[in-house]
């Protein structure tokens, strides 16, 4: 029997236990499949194994085990030798379960700058083919936030954050140019008319020397460019207000310059 606190590598050798005895016609679906995808948010339900078939087969009944049975044609993927249905499968099966916004972070985790999963075109496609089933609504909704080339789930907290607070929605990785057109830096989220460049700062970006380095000179040269660059770490995302007070007041005094 699993249990509500493994981490997916846990899960990826449950998963590859089970696979053995698992007829051809079995595959991984909803929060096990969100897992094997490392999708950033964990699904509710995720200590049971979701274990799926396609119409008209039997689902599985076992121990630790959540049968279902999906339509026929579902999007069956191999990953790490593991047979589960899409990413994108994955995610439309999380609807009734994510919040708006956690469907949002998986969206754009799904279509994020580095390896992505999958396309805005192959999201809207799968969502289209949903029908009238439940939790569509809510897809639909969550696709019209989600936005390509995102680099952290964090990332993207911070821009729902700010819509959800009123202002204006902010650009992603915009790339910053002097004033001679040479290439300064791209920031997480940009204000570009107010030149206000918003950056997530993890606490990797304060233990890795290196890292912490390179920040220090990106901030610098986006000074020298114009730029003011606003901090936001995870501490703050507990407190919203907070941080769109800060923003709202820095692009009320940038607009007035």
């Amino acid at each position: 029997m699993r249990t509500a606190s493994q981490t997916p590598q846990s899960t990826a050798a449950f998963c590859a236990a089970y696979a053995a005895r698992m007829s051809p016609d079995q595959f991984f679906s909803h929060g096990t499949a969100a897992e094997l995808h490392q999708f950033p948010i964990r699904a509710r339900g995720a200590q049971l194994l979701h274990v799926s078939v396609a119409e008209p087969a039997h689902p599985p009944q076992a121990r630790g085990v959540k049968g279902h049975r999906l339509a026929e044609g579902t999007a069956v993927v191999t990953r790490n030798g593991l047979r589960l249905v899409s990413a994108e499968v994955a995610w439309c099966q999380l609807a009734r379960e994510l919040s708006h916004n956690e469907l949002v972070v998986v969206g754009d985790f799904l279509v994020r700058r580095k390896r992505p999963l999958s396309s805005l075109a192959k999201l809207r496609a799968v969502v289209d083919a949903l029908g009238a089933v439940r939790g569509v609504r809510a897809m639909r909704r969550a696709l019209e936030d989600v936005r390509a080339g995102t680099d952290s789930p964090m990332e993207t907290r911070v821009r729902l954050l700010l819509v959800a607070g009123g202002l204006p929605e902010p650009v992603i990785h915009f790339a910053v140019r002097d004033a001679d057109g040479f290439f300064v830096a791209t920031p997480d989220l940009a204000y570009v008319k107010e030149r206000i460049a918003i950056e997530y700062e993890g606490e990797f970006h304060q233990t890795d020397r290196r890292v912490y380095a390179e920040d220090i000179a990106r901030r610098e040269a986006l000074g020298r460019a114009g730029w003011l660059v606003i901090l936001v770490i995870s501490d703050h995302l507990s407190r919203p207000q907070f941080v769109v007070r800060r923003v709202a007041t820095a692009l009320r005094e940038r607009a007035a310059l």
